[in-house]
Order: structure tokens, then sequence, then C-alpha cells
């Protein structure tokens, strides 16, 4: 009888795979077996379009999960998922690499519009999961797993408003997708429109004459976007998606009373005029066992700013203007080189080339300037990934399994020079759930062409706070491009462990360790300290009585750079209930293959439902700059600043979570930071901690049954409320005194404060 052991535990995995799979077949008698027979191995096979890598995803949400969320669209989604998807590593925020169906795309252009009912799977991976892409380990990876069959109209508009008054916003959109066997077409437009909100609608304390009512705190904006994605299978195993995109924007600011206003008063205004048009191809096949993709864009952006002059006797409106131009192309292949024992070593290679160039134009005073910089660049990049042992393979399995990566880039830039990058890591699970990294990167980083060109530009009457005499300042404000940029040099240190136990499925837990250290690093023009005056003298101008009148805040280099860190928390999602509740509306709607039913929008009468809650913690150890030589390390946790609003927090928490059920969710998402101190010469001050709370509700009309039937047109529909800074928390900024400068009333740290928005959505 022992024999049969192992046969009657497959067997008993066996019909549960049934029992689940199908409910009717399950509820029938399953006759005995009579012989004995080896072990029966159940394996799942891998979804297609799934990242095919041995590094397990820190966040996998299926259909159901989605739903959850309310999204209306990837953009959404990723915003909404904006905890698990940050990077900790601590190289800026910057978005995460995006894949579709785990291949390379042109840019997030390609899916950003597409509705979050199209999406089949969303699985979030670490950093190190870029490489194996041609891109660096700075942003986590976030693969997309679209639909095989998907039809939708989708109509949407929303307004919203703070609730101190002052401005009304809105939103009007529409998109048509469509997903078929031969591709994709999406096209979606959207107009935006928001009022400015000025400082007499904040209650700013003016310094000297009152105009309030002339300045504003937030700019009037209006904007209107148009996107075109089209893809199409055209060979066998060859397919190309092609993206157009238009963006063009408008803002009107006000900064105060004009000098030269005679009678009736004229506020000297600010124009600012964006126009883009971005293009991109993407082209993916395999070539035996090998993934290519290769892509190509072009973007010609231009920027027209006309500022009033803060003159009595004005010669014209001050002008900057710029054009940036860009084109890129690369191609990139994966695959498996050689077959080792514990598995195939695997590479990928990514070569590519770009032009980049921005021409600028600045007149101030009837002076006028020009600047042209052209950058061409050629690149290449590589990954090797080997692995060592297999616990599946039985090589070396008292090990677990254990593999190396190695890689490196190189750059040629033709104002810089050579720019080169190399990098190692190691992945290792000795568990069934356990999985540890380590990886070192050592590269250099240019500074951007406009970074290096972008034109002049003088805001008048700007506020800051001048720490040397310890009161706020008016002065006139210089920002654009600087010439004299030097390239950084980073050399980054990470360990990460995951935990997915499995006496709790659905539980994740990740902690992230990040050193970094930086030579010459990129940086914009920090809070002005006495330390960070001494070392930029030329950037500030005073008066005969030493008021400070003028700051030239381009950006700078500092000398080197130091910070550690620890990132870490736990994801978590659990559904209850019926399961699959939730369907398309109809055949047209999407849904798995086979004609079977989706998740859409759900299905009336579906009685399941879903929880999720992620959290996490980052305490900063060290963060120090040197910002010139022979002047003290500045200690961003111990008093020094670099930034307008203060030093760096040593912890901070984050929030994401939420509750769905037949069609009514709830989703929470927050940040809290701890207060900080800076005592930099003149007055010290202390910024408070801040927490911010987002809320939002929605409703899918569709699964309320009885709301269908007695109003029809709701079929399809969705209504959310969203309230951004629910507690309207607004960081506090008092001197030794307990007073708060002018340049820190609570209009200037956040002139919008807590945000009250309603939007109603249609899917056809």
């Amino acid at each position: 009888m022992k024999k049969n052991i192992p046969f009657l535990r497959a067997s008993t995995g066996a019909l549960a795979l049934i029992w689940s799979a199908n409910p009717a077949t399950a509820q029938q008698a399953v006759p005995p077996a009579d012989d004995v027979g080896e072990d029966i191995v159940v394996t799942a096979p891998r979804l297609a379009g799934s990242v095919d890598v041995d590094i397990p995803a820190d966040v996998v949400l299926d259909e159901a999960a989605i739903q959850s969320y309310g999204a209306s669209s990837v953009t959404d989604l990723l915003s909404a998922l904006s905890a698990q998807t940050r990077s900790g590593r601590g190289r800026g925020n910057g978005p995460p690499v995006v894949l579709v169906n785990g291949k390379r795309v042109s840019g997030f252009a390609e899916i950003r519009d597409l509705p979050s009912e199209a999406i089949q799977r969303v699985e979030v991976l670490p950093e190190d999961v870029a490489l194996r892409y041609g891109f660096t380990a700075e942003q986590r990876v976030v693969n997309f797993i679209l639909k095989e069959k998907f039809s939708a109209i989708t109509l949407e508009g929303e307004v919203g408003a703070p609730t101190s008054g002052g401005r009304t916003s809105m939103e009007a959109e529409a998109g048509l997708v469509r997903i078929g066997k031969l591709g994709r077409l999406n096209i979606d437009t959207e107009y935006t429109r928001s009022g400015k909100i000025l400082e007499s609608e904040r209650g700013i304390i003016p310094d000297g004459a009152d105009e309030t009512a002339y300045r504003t705190l937030s700019p009037s904006n209006e904007a209107f976007k148009l996107n075109s994605v089209l893809n199409r299978t055209i060979a066998t195993n060859v397919s190309a998606t092609l993206s157009l995109q238009h963006d063009r924007a408008d803002t009107v600011s006000l900064f105060g009373i004009s000098p030269a206003s005679v009678g009736a008063i004229d506020p000297l205004t600010r124009n600012v005029r964006t126009r883009a048009w971005t293009g991109g191809l993407t082209v993916d096949g395999r070539i035996d066992r090998f993934n290519w993709t290769a892509t190509a864009n072009g973007e010609r952006t231009t920027l027209r700013t006309l500022t009033d002059q803060d003159v009595a006797v004005p010669t014209g409106r001050d002008l900057a203007q710029s054009r940036l131009s860009v084109g890129n192309a690369s191609w990139s292949l994966t695959g498996p080189l050689v077959e080792l024992p514990a598995g195939p070593v695997t590479t990928n290679v990514r070569a590519g080339f770009e032009a980049r160039g921005i021409d600028s134009v600045s007149e101030r005073s009837g002076v006028l300037r020009s600047a042209s910089i052209n950058r061409d660049e050629a690149n290449v990049r590589g990954n090797i990934d080997i692995p060592l042992t297999s616990r599946r393979r039985a090589v070396g399995d008292v090990i677990g399994d254990l593999s190396i990566n190695l890689n490196g880039g190189y750059k040629k830039l033709s104002d810089f020079g050579a720019i080169t990058a190399y990098g190692y890591g190691l992945n290792w699970s000795p568990l069934s759930g356990v999985t540890f990294l380590a990886s070192m990167a050592v590269d250099q980083a240019a500074p951007s062409s406009t970074q290096l060109g972008e034109p002049a530009l003088v805001t008048p009457n700007a506020l800051v706070y001048d720490y040397v005499r310890g009161q706020t300042a008016i002065v006139a404000l210089t920002s654009g491009g600087n010439p004299l940029l030097r390239a950084e040099e980073r050399r980054d240190m990470k360990l990460g462990l995951t935990y997915e136990p499995k006496w709790l499925d659905g539980l994740t837990m990740t902690a992230n360790y990040f050193r970094n250290r930086s030579t010459d690093p990129l940086a914009a023009f920090p809070a002005l300290t006495a330390a960070v005056q001494a070392a930029f003298p030329n950037r500030f101008t005073r008066d005969g009585t030493g008021q400070l009148v003028a700051v030239d805040q381009r950006s700078i280099n500092f000398l080197a750079s130091r910070s550690e860190q620890l990132r870490w928390g736990l994801s978590f999602q659990k559904s209850f209930g019926q399961p699959g509740g939730g369907a398309g509306a109809g055949a047209g709607r999407g849904g798995p293959p086979g004609g079977g039913r989706g998740f859409g929008f759900g299905r009336p009468g579906s009685n399941g439902g879903r929880w999720s809650v992620s959290a996490y913690h980052t305490i900063k150890f060290v963060d120090e700059v040197d910002i010139a030589p022979g002047l003290p390390t500045l200690d961003l946790l111990g008093g020094d600043a670099t930034g307008q609003s203060g030093g760096t927090p040593r912890h901070a928490f984050e929030l994401e979570g939420g509750w769905f059920n037949k069609g009514i969710g709830v989703r929470v998402n927050g940040a809290h930071q701890t207060a900080t101190s800076v005592n930099a010469g003149g007055s010290p001050l202390r910024f408070s901690d801040l927490t911010t709370l987002n809320l939002r509700l929605f409703v899918n009309f569709e699964q309320r049954k009885a709301l269908i039937d007695a109003v029809p047109l709701l079929k399809g529909a969705r209504l959310a409320i969203r309230i951004d800074n629910l507690f309207n928390d607004i960081q506090g900024v008092r001197d030794a005194g307990g007073l708060v400068p002018l340049r820190y009333q609570p209009g200037y740290v956040d002139p919008v404060g807590r945000t009250f928005e309603i939007s109603l959505r249609k899917i056809f």
C-alpha cells in the first residue's frame, strides 16, 4: 500500500486541478486506480506574453485584480501602482520600463491610452530584469499582457476643483480600440483645461504692496492630445507597430503689477506654448530560438515663452524659444547561446543610434542670443546570464538555483566622447519562494542636450528663501541650460531579498538595500544656504544693502555625493466570494481565447470580490553631498539641504490598497515623510512631517443588476469620485521664533491642497 502513496498524491493533485477547472466534471464519481504508476508532475504552462526570466515578479495582477483598481487606462493603472513600480535605487523617479506581451516597445505612447479592460495580466518585476531587455538596472519593469480579442469605444468626462476654491478643471476623452488575430488599433483624443489660482485666493500675505490679485500660484492651462497606434502581423512571426502622437499645451502665469501700468492695471504675464509631434515604429520577430526587436522614434517639440518685462519702460516682451529634434533607432536580440547542465546561457545585445539637437533663441531687453547644441550618439549594450546550479535539473540542487549576470555598455557622444558602463550580479534562490539578488553597476551619465542648451529664461518677482539673511527675498530668477555641465560618474550597489511564503498565497515581501556613490553628480540648483552661496558666488546678485535681487538657478555639478537606504515592504492580494466574477458585456468586449468570458466591467450577478494592500518603508542611513572643494560636506539628514522643501526625511512610508465587490470599489494610496530641520546659517528652519492620503470611490453600474434594469443607459458605465490629499495636509515651515517665513506660507508650499473630482466613463 505504501508503494501507492506517490501515485495517490499525484492523483489527488490532478483531481484538485480538474475540480477547479471544471466543476461539472468534478461532481462525477472518480473510479479508484488499480495500477501502480510513476509520479505524475503537473506543470502549469507559462502564459503567452509573460516575461521569461528566473527572477520572480514582485506583483502579478490578473484580470480580476486589474478590474478592482477601477482604472480607465494603462496610464491610470500605473499611477495607482506607483508604490509598487517605483524604484528604490535612488537615481530619480523616472517611469518604469514598459513591455507589451513580454516585448520592447518604441515608447510608452504605444500603450498609455489602452483601456484597462484590454489587459489580461500585469507583471511588476525588479530593476535587474531591465538588463534582459537592453536597459540599465535603474527602473522596474512592468509587463502588460493584452487580451487576444477585445473591442471597445470609450467616452469619459471629468470635472474637479480644490475644496479651497480658486479654479475648476475639466477633462474630456474619447478612445477606440480593436484587438484581434491580425493586430490592434488604438486611437485616443483628450482635452484638458484648468483655471489659475491667485495668491489672493489662498490668503497670501504680501511683502510690500498688495499685488496678490495679480499673481498666480498655479497658472491656467489648456492642453490637447491625439494618440494613434496601429499594430499588424506582417509576416510569419513578424509584427510591426506604428504610433503617432500630437500634444499641445498653453499656459498663462501672472507675476504682479507691471511698472508700466498707467490707469488700468496691466499685470505682468507669461505665455508658454508647447507643440510636440512624436512618431514611433517597432518591428519584432523571431529567428530560430532568438527574439529580435527593432525600434525607431522621431520627435519635434517647440517651446515658445513670452514674458513681460518688469521695468517702467519695456522694449518688448522677453522671448525664450527652443526647438528639440530627436531621431533614434535600435535593434535588440535576445535568446539562448548554449545549453549548460543547469540551463541555457541567455544573452541580450542591443545596438542603436541617436541624433538629438536643440536650437534656442532668447531675447531680453532687446539683446538677442542664440545657441545650437547637437549630439550624435552611437551605443551598444550587452547582457549575459549564466546558470550555475538548478534544483529542477538536479545540478547542485543542495545550493538551490544560482546564476550570475554580466553586463556592459558603451556610448560614443559627439560632444562628450566615450561613456562606458559595466555591471555584474548574482541571482540565488536557496529555497522555493526565497530569492536573493545582488548587483553592482558602474557607469557614466552625460547631461542631456536640454540641460546643456535650453534657452535662458528670467522669471520676475520670484520668491526665494535666503538662508544667509534668514528672510524671504523677491528676485529675478534665471533658469535654462548650462553648457559647462560635466559628465557624472556613478557606482551603485544593490542587495535584494524577496520572500513568497507558501503558507499565505498572495503575499510577497521584499527588502532592498541600495548604496550609491557619485562623482560630479548633476543636480538642480540647490537651496540658497550659506555653503551654496560660498560655493557659487557668481550665481547671486545683491544690492548695496545686501538684499538678494537676482539668482541664476541653472543646473550645476556637485563635487560628489553618497547615499545609503533600505526599502522594505509587502504586497498582498486576496479574492473572496465566488471566483471568476466578471465578464465583458458581450463577446465584442474581449475575453480569453476561445470566446470565453473576460472580466471587463463584470457581468451582472457576479459575486466575486477582492481586496489588496501594499505597504513600503524607506529608511535613509546616509545622504551626503560635497558641493565644492574646500567646503564642508552637506549632511542632508543632519541639518543641511539642497532643495527648497527642507532636508532629506530619514523615514518615508507608502501605502496602497483597496476593496472591490459586486461593482463597488474603494482605493486608497498615501505617503508619509518625517520632519526635517535646516540649520544653514541665518535663521534655522523646521519642516514638519507630511502625510498625503488619496481616496477613490467608484461603481461599475454593469455589475449592479437592479440599476441596469431600471436605467439601461447605465450599461457599461462607471462613476468615480476622487479626493486627493484627503486631510488637506500641507507641510508647515517655521523659523527659530516659531514664525512662518513669507516664502513658506501654505499657499506657496501647496497652492492646490485638497481636490475633489468626479468622472463618468462609458464603454461601448
